[in-house]
């Protein structure tokens, strides 16, 4: 199946939403187009600090989503954290299941009143997440996971949405500076139990600056409770854009272009 959208450009720059963090941004220009598919909105430029708002909501694609200012905040668990934090990673470290986990290098990404998350690297570019949830005031362990690629952060979309994954069409020609349309291959990340996206496709949201063209899409998760794994098929895509692609760099929109390890010295 392919689908065709056209995405009509409205000509304003984004406001800044609130306060900004010092976390590296996205590469800024002078002016910025910017369109919609859908009423699809997960794509954020910096503001004119280029920073992004400290609120703003990122995840590692296989794991945790936390708030992008939490970088700025990521500290070493040591010994005075081990009545609160390390108290709770020390017992599970200490069961079977947690000594194939790291047995050090923990390091607070992100709390609130009720959770905390930790991450340690494993080696290889890998990270191990521990999460821990208050129950009578202290620290418990409640889960783990790795992270088998390396975290390169992105935006995530809005909840009860499924992220959706974009290459380009082999077998089409890559865009030149005089085309106007661009074909991808898209694919839902979530299980789907191999389901095509179908009329369920949100987007695309498409962005275009001075030196970049930006897309991204989502999709609303089928009708159900209960789905396999056995891997998504990808759907020709043919996006029409509102004019050429000159020299711009095409962009998969939800990337921030910021990796996690980068703040786990």
């Amino acid at each position: 199946m392919i689908v065709t959208a056209l995405v009509t450009a409205c000509g304003a720059s984004p406001e800044p939403r609130g306060e900004t963090t010092t976390t590296p941004p996205l590469p800024s220009s002078t002016s910025t187009t910017l369109a919609s598919g859908n009423g699809l909105e997960v794509i954020v430029l910096p503001g004119p600090d280029e920073g992004f708002p400290p609120d703003l909501v990122v995840a590692c694609p296989g794991g945790p989503s936390f708030p992008i200012d939490a970088l700025d905040q990521i500290r070493l668990l040591d010994d005075g954290d081990r009545e609160g934090f390390l108290a709770a990673v020390e017992q599970f470290l200490e069961n079977e299941e947690g000594q194939h986990w790291p047995q050090e290098g923990w390091s607070l990404l992100h709390e609130d009143d009720q959770s905390a998350i930790l991450v340690a690297s494993t080696g290889e570019r890998k990270l191990a997440f521990m999460f821990l949830t208050r129950e009578a005031g202290d620290w418990v362990w409640s889960g783990s996971s790795i992270d088998g690629n390396p975290c390169e952060l992105q935006f995530t979309v809005p909840a009860g949405l499924n992220t959706v994954e974009w290459r380009l069409d082999p077998s089409a020609p890559a865009p030149g500076p005089e085309d106007d349309t661009v074909s991808v291959l898209i694919t839902e990340r979530q299980c789907v139990s191999g389901q095509e996206i179908g009329d369920r496709l949100l987007g695309p949201q498409v962005v275009m600056t001075d030196s970049e063209v930006l897309i991204a899409f989502a999709a609303v998760p089928p009708p159900g409770d209960f789905f396999t794994c056995q891997g998504n098929p990808e759907t020709a895509y043919l996006i029409e854009l509102s004019e050429p692609f000159g020299d711009r760099e095409l962009v998969k929109g939800l990337d921030i272009g910021i990796s996690l390890e980068e703040y786990l010295d």
